[in-house]
């Protein structure tokens, strides 16, 4: 569900309300507009690399570019995304450090792929609200367990593929490093099985206590951090 269009008042100037994707209005008195940004890399055209229609720095799972020896990172690469297998770009600075990271190690021959899944935080009048993973991929449906009002829930998006794309979260901080690491390792439930109530962030975390080694940190030595599902 998104905002399909804003309604003017009586003289032109103003907002009265705002229509719906499902056919609803609310009233507004006010519209906030997040447009995005776009990379600025217009000077690289010609170049020979690569750019895709948003001016993304198409690369490969490596952070190479299509010429041999270039390398880009943060904002401005295009990547494959290998839960789901479309391209995006991805403009958080945590995202941004991961993928130099990546992208040094490939300078040094070192061929590690990204593989890494978003998560973003923010938090207002003493409340975080956590996101993991991808909605800009692509999500037909949102499932919402918990209770919103109490701000305390999870929100899973869900392709028509019955893939679990991302999650929302509030709350439930433990729930949501479970659900990023299942994430991270493939062993995401269906969205079907979320929604039906038969998969719950306990039992994703069993599963993922079998999965021998499956959250040992890719980093050596970087940290003392303990997994989330010991």
């Amino acid at each position: 569900m998104f905002i399909k269009s804003a309604n003017a008042g009586e003289d032109g100037k103003t907002v009265k309300s705002v229509s719906l994707s499902d056919g609803n209005t609310l009233d507004a008195d006010v519209v906030i507009l997040g447009t995005g940004v776009r990379p600025n890399t217009k000077w690289l055209e010609g170049s020979g690399i690569e750019l895709d229609k948003q001016g993304g720095l198409v690369c490969d799972p490596f952070m190479q570019t299509n010429v041999k020896d270039i390398f880009a990172a943060g904002d401005i690469a295009s990547i494959p995304y290998w839960p789901t297998g479309s391209r995006t770009r991805i403009e958080h600075w945590v995202v941004a450090l991961e993928q130099g990271t990546n992208a040094a190690w490939n300078m040094m021959d070192k061929f590690v792929p990204y593989s890494g899944i978003p998560f973003f935080w923010t938090r207002h009048y003493n409340k975080s609200l956590q996101f993991i993973g991808n909605n800009a991929v692509g999500y037909s449906e949102v499932v919402v367990k918990g209770k919103m009002d109490k701000h305390k829930f999870l929100a899973y998006y869900i392709n028509d593929k019955d893939q679990v794309v991302a999650v929302a979260g509030m709350g439930k901080p433990k729930a949501m490093l479970t659900l990023l690491t299942a994430m991270e390792q493939n062993l995401m439930p269906v969205g079907s099985l979320i929604k039906s109530g038969r998969e719950k962030p306990a039992s994703i975390k069993l599963k993922l206590k079998q999965n021998v080694g499956g959250g040992k940190c890719k980093r050596a030595n970087c940290c003392q951090k303990k997994s989330v599902v010991a």
